[in-house]
């Protein structure tokens, strides 16, 4: 079974999936009215692939960071992090460690969601080697893109970097020049990646205590 995070990540993408599908419904080749539509169900199902990834990437990391036994099981993201919260410019992070000592745990947690929020701040363009970087250093986790599927052939990271770079020319140069014929296999090669990418964060996490609390 999925942890709770995962489960709550799926069903907020799903949920968000509906608008960019009944959008592809409206097109219409002989309306111009409707030329717009193909690239505003790409950029909503963009979004809601970013929303779900950093949904997920959180949830991997508090099951991480509230789990962890020993100062190594922490995520790259939170020692930076607590480093430069509680260490000198430069200093090494060992030496931090032992100022921490016993207290190291406590340090991370109090400083977990600092940590998350400026690395998603940073963070808009959900393409694979985004994903990739982000789930390594939030949640300690091995690349994600290379299970993904693909599409006609295609490896799923590519069609997903080339649609981000579509959704980029329609947000910031008004360029639309493409139908519902390429957005709507890129809106199934999404749900493809979020159920790879949730099993991703399942195995990481699916063995970890959940976090409580208390």
């Amino acid at each position: 079974m999925e942890p709770i995070p995962v489960q709550q990540a799926r069903a907020r993408y799903a949920e968000l999936m509906t608008a960019p599908r009944a959008l592809l419904e409206l097109e219409d080749p002989d309306d111009a009215r409707a030329a717009l539509v193909p690239a505003a169900a790409l950029v909503f199902a963009l979004g809601a692939w970013e929303a779900c990834a950093e949904e997920l990437f959180r949830g991997a990391a508090v099951a991480v960071v509230g789990a962890a036994r020993r100062p190594s099981d922490l995520p790259r993201a939170i020692r930076d992090t607590i480093v430069e919260v509680v260490g000198e410019p430069g200093e090494p992070w060992e030496h931090v460690l032992r100022r921490l000592g016993g207290g190291w745990h406590r340090a991370a947690i109090r400083h977990l969601g600092t940590s998350l929020d400026y690395r998603f701040r940073h963070w808009n363009t959900p393409s694979a080697a985004g994903v990739d970087r982000l789930a390594e250093q939030v949640a300690g986790m091995g690349p994600i893109s290379p299970s993904w599927p693909s599409l006609d052939g295609h490896p799923g990271a590519d069609v997903l970097d080339e649609a981000i770079r579509r959704r980029g020319e329609a947000v910031h140069l008004a360029r639309t020049a493409f139908g519902g014929d390429v957005v709507a296999p890129v809106l199934d090669l999404l749900d493809g990646i979020v159920d790879a990418t949730a099993a991703a964060v399942t195995r990481r996490i699916g063995h970890l205590p959940p976090v409580t609390s208390g």
